[in-house]
């Protein structure tokens, strides 16, 4: 990007939380009431994919078929009570540029579902920093589908080309090019020189 962003986009799990561990928890416990077993690997190799888009590769990969969606629907209620709980990190990092970055135009994009992100950030006490949050909920396409992305800048009433993404997953990144958006890697050596820069900008005081 050419010039300092006028938006930036935070994804969610992964990036603004560290809550990967919560949602193997949660996912594992779910599988279990339908005696099923998620391998950790299999999981952790797969941390950026939706949970429909996660068990659809569990099922083709084990050949099993569980009932999906009562699976899914029990994740999200033991997710969303165990990050009731409390029961995650946040990235400080992406948490102080997030803070910095007010009152300027921000939002969450994420993969989650709604009542679940949501929860996340309040527990957190970040959820008064973003102007708008969205989730697979409002868009029905997870990423790397653009939409969540599109509706955001849309929201923020801001071009794409003037959004800048922060992102943990490949699919999130593939998401942000698709929306004509530049975008960080946080898990890349240089993104904390791009956000030390990002801080240290004019445009932030």
């Amino acid at each position: 990007m050419p010039h300092p962003p006028k938006a930036l986009i935070f994804d969610c799990d992964g990036t603004l939380i560290l809550s990967a561990e919560l949602h193997y928890q949660a996912l594992s416990s779910a599988f279990a009431a339908q005696g099923h077993q998620l391998d950790r690997d299999f999981y952790f190799a797969r941390t950026g994919l939706s949970r429909r888009a996660l068990l659809a590769s569990w099922i083709e990969s084990t050949g099993k078929t569980p009932n999906s969606n009562q699976l899914i629907d029990d994740s999200v209620r033991l997710a969303k009570i165990l990050a009731l709980a409390g029961q995650f990190r946040t990235n400080s990092d992406i948490v102080d540029l997030a803070r910095a970055w007010r009152p300027r135009p921000s939002a969450v994009a994420s993969n989650g579902e709604a009542g679940l992100v949501l929860a996340m950030l309040k527990t957190a006490g970040i959820d008064s920093l973003f102007d708008t949050v969205v989730t697979i909920d409002q868009v029905g396409l997870p990423k790397p589908d653009p939409a969540m992305f599109l509706l955001a800048a849309e929201r923020l009433e801001v071009s794409p080309a003037d959004c800048l993404v922060l992102e943990d997953s490949a699919q999130g990144l593939e998401a942000a090019e698709r929306a004509g958006m530049a975008a960080i890697d946080i898990r890349a050596p240089q993104a904390r020189s791009r956000i030390e820069a990002l801080l240290a900008c004019s445009t932030i005081q």
